[in-house]
């Protein structure tokens, strides 16, 4: 339930005026966040292309490409994928930068699809993580891709901040973290690598 409304505020905020955060504007212009913008969409990624190396920016381009073509499942997937590596970075590198890309990919992958598409997919969003079973599957999916194993350079592109942030030797609290913060999975009982 708090995650649905969680979502359904999301939604809110970006219909209602979310430009107005600090890191949005018109592209070229100071405080543009494009970090979408940084890679090449794969299309819509199935459970089974996708592994821990794929970053944030190219989960949510994937998700987008789903939405456009009715695979809602595969979507919503990907959303959860993405939220999850892109809190876990924020975490791990624990600086404005990350959290910043964290709060702001999301907005920019929904501004890429219609209203219409938008509501397809928070209906279907809602669906799967408002329902126990269908959340508890989607947290042994997430789990079963793990962790993520890339640097998370495409946080320093968008600031120009060099590749230098120091990371914790051992990520695996923070993978719990991630996985409960952002999803609600019911770590406790789940293999973390």
């Amino acid at each position: 339930m708090r995650l649905t409304i969680m979502i359904t505020m999301a939604l809110a905020l970006l219909v209602t005026g979310c430009a107005n955060s600090p890191r949005s504007g018109a592209p070229g212009k100071p405080g543009h966040s494009a970090y979408l913008a940084q890679v090449v969409s794969p299309g819509c990624l199935g459970m089974s292309a996708v592994n821990p190396t794929l970053t944030p920016p190219v989960l949510y381009q994937g998700m987008v490409s789903c939405i456009k073509t009715g695979r809602q499942a595969d979507a919503v997937f990907l959303f959860a994928l993405a939220g999850t590596y892109s809190y876990f970075d924020a975490l791990r590198l624990d600086t404005d930068a990350a959290r910043q890309a964290h709060s702001s990919m999301l907005g920019e992958a929904l501004k890429m699809i219609n209203t219409h598409q938008q509501q397809m997919f928070w209906q279907s969003a809602n669906g799967a993580l408002g329902n126990r079973q269908q959340l508890a599957a989607l947290c042994k999916q997430v789990d079963a891709i793990g962790k993520p194993v890339y640097f998370p350079q495409y946080v320093m592109q968008p600031t120009g901040a060099g590749p230098g942030a120091a990371m914790p030797a051992n990520t695996d609290p923070l993978w719990k973290t991630a996985m409960n913060g952002y999803l609600h999975c019911a770590t406790d009982v789940m293999s973390i690598r």
